[in-house]
């Protein structure tokens, strides 16, 4: 009969699990999933996306947000003001965890369509830092 200490269990519960984690999605991935949840509205999925602790940035620096609370009034509000919100990613870059994006918003209350570059930090499938790059609405 061959024994085994709690330590000894623990840890091979500990490998065995890892061994079957899924690894992070890309940075790339993560933020072509952000761009679908907000296309179709999905709040939860949106947010879940984020780090608990993200951080947004206006160029060159602002800080303009923290953490998920305050984005869930936000963007609750936001996409009930429009519902018929389309983002087409028009080029995307890819870079270690960052990804630069120029995306094209449609779907805008009062007709507005709006070009942006957005800059992401995404680590461990999160989306940790945001900086919002360029806005020109029309």
């Amino acid at each position: 009969m061959v024994r085994l200490s709690v330590a000894t269990a623990a840890f091979l519960l500990v490998v065995a699990s890892a061994a079957h984690a899924e690894p992070a999605p890309s940075p790339e991935a993560v933020v072509r999933a952000y761009t679908e949840a907000a296309n179709t509205g999905d709040l939860e999925r949106f947010l879940n996306l984020y780090h608990p602790d993200i951080r947004k940035f206006r160029f060159p620096g602002l800080l303009a947000s923290e953490g998920v609370a305050h984005n869930r009034q936000a963007y609750a509000k936001s996409f009930a003001a429009n519902p018929d919100l389309h983002v087409k990613i028009v080029e995307l870059i890819s870079l270690g965890d960052k990804v630069v994006v120029h995306d094209r918003v449609t779907g805008l209350s009062g007709g507005k369509t709006s070009d942006e570059i957005t800059a992401y930090q995404v680590e461990n499938g999160r989306i940790t830092n945001i900086v919002y790059i360029e806005r020109i609405a029309r």
